[in-house]
């Protein structure tokens, strides 16, 4: 299933070519090279954004780190970003505008990285899906590995209908992207430059390496249903977050620890996750919100699918009849970050059956919260709203009225047009049910109303 979803997205989302061959009448055994001899077991490609403020808090991960990156044969760690621009930052590692690229080891001279390899700022800019094939594939000869997980440090911004879309393809400047990347020293009228889901996407499967063990997000808002049905589809495991992350490397030390030591990635990922306390909690001390970071198995992810599918069609059935409950439903579910419209959707999904007393919903949630439970295999936790804990954390999933669905962005493209790009409307229809509720979020300046509250700086 999850490959004929891939052929799928490929074809519906990325508008990728595939080719396709004739049968033979005497196929021929592929003869597998023999691998290099500095082909580790797994090598992490690190790439991302940093300035040179930033220096204090590298220096401190990554001294913890290079122990642990001192057996070629194990794990290997390849790391590239981009230095500040001048007027920003001034760093001490590289010339400003400079991309750097490396491998982090137990012998790696920090004051030396800049001569490894180093381009100008006119020359790459991280955000083009060009930069992230060619530095996927310079990792992948520079660090031969088995398997490869591609980690991401940087900002995020969830799924924005302002930038989703491929009509038009940059045509307009956009202020924010969804949640992949953001080159914050390449700066437009409406913000910095930034890297769009299918830029992305597109940039992975044109490498050398176009399907990763797992791809790490140490990005803020990356859990929503809207980016991981896409993203998963390009790896086996997925660590995401659905709340703002701080910038704290502790899960990234933790990572190259856990997978130094633990054969299975798996493994590995759920050690880190339970290594992370205390370290990490002290990056979100005077922080008002919940949130967690957690570990999907993409493949168990699309038995969510169904249930979801059942979900939608089922709210647009009873919603001529139920509309206020279902309207009372929303304002009681989990908004992950109250300046966008991120929904928990299993809790979504409770609160409907709930307020509605629909017996069919009531199934439907249980069977989307059996298959949500099964596909996020662990978690770390983060209590510090003052509104108090919430019980457990799911994805987020975009929800809005109608009016707002079919209302046209800045750039000359609707909601609903962005919106349907998704693998996540593609394979459960959601869209539908967006377009058909006159129910949107609250007004924040009219208080919560009740409202379980993750992220808030409005209080």
């Amino acid at each position: 299933m999850k490959k004929q979803l891939k052929q799928l997205s490929l074809f519906a989302v990325l508008a990728l070519s595939v080719a396709s061959c004739a049968p033979v009448d005497n196929p021929v055994t592929p003869v597998t090279p023999p691998e290099p001899d500095d082909t580790a077991r797994h090598t992490i490609i690190m790439y991302g954004v940093v300035g040179g403020a930033s220096d204090p808090q590298i220096e401190t991960a990554w001294e913890i780190m290079k122990p642990y990156l001192n057996d070629r044969k194990n794990v290997r760690c390849v790391v590239c970003y981009k230095y500040a621009k001048p007027k920003h930052f001034e760093g001490k590692y590289a010339k400003p505008g400079d991309l750097v690229f490396f491998e982090l080891t137990d012998t790696t001279d920090l004051m030396k990285i800049g001569e490894n390899y180093a381009m100008k700022w006119s020359d790459l800019a991280l955000y083009e899906e060009s930069t992230l094939t060619s530095i996927i594939d310079l990792a992948s000869t520079v660090a031969p590995a088995r398997e490869y997980t591609f980690l991401t440090y940087g900002h995020g911004g969830g799924f924005d209908k302002d930038v989703d879309s491929e009509k038009d393809q940059r045509k307009a400047e956009p202020a924010t992207n969804r949640a992949v990347l953001y080159d914050e020293w390449i700066g437009t009228p409406a913000g910095p430059e930034a890297m769009n889901m299918y830029e992305f996407l597109r940039g992975i499967n044109n490498s050398k390496v176009p399907h990763f063990k797992s791809i790490f997000f140490h990005n803020c808002l990356m859990g929503g249903v809207e980016s991981v049905f896409d993203i998963s589809l390009f790896c086996d495991y997925l660590v995401v977050s659905s709340h703002l992350l701080a910038m704290n490397p502790a899960p990234i030390r933790q990572f190259i620890k856990a997978t130094t030591e633990q054969k299975d990635l798996k493994t590995a990922y759920l050690q880190m996750l339970s290594s992370l306390s205390p370290e990490w909690d002290k990056g979100y001390q005077g922080y008002g919100f919940n949130g967690d970071l957690k570990l999907i198995d993409c493949q168990k992810l699309l038995d969510v699918i169904d249930p979801a599918a059942k979900l939608t069609n089922r709210l647009i059935e009873i919603y001529p009849t139920q509309s206020e409950m279902r309207a009372t439903a929303m304002v009681h579910t989990y908004q992950y970050y109250n300046e966008k419209n991120f929904y928990d959707l299993e809790d979504y999904a409770a609160q409907v059956a709930k307020y509605t007393g629909d017996s069919q919903l009531k199934t439907i949630s249980a069977q989307l919260s059996e298959a949500l439970g099964k596909a996020i295999l662990g978690r770390a936790e983060m209590h510090f709203s003052t509104l108090g804990d919430l019980p457990k954390f799911t994805l987020s999933v975009v929800l809005s009225s109608n009016k707002d669905y079919q209302a046209k962005t800045a750039w000359d493209y609707t909601f609903k047009e962005a919106y349907e790009y998704t693998n996540w409307h593609v394979f459960t229809g959601f869209g539908d049910w967006l377009n058909t509720t006159r129910q949107g979020p609250r007004d924040q300046r009219k208080g919560y109303q009740g409202q379980p509250v993750g992220q808030c700086f409005n209080q």
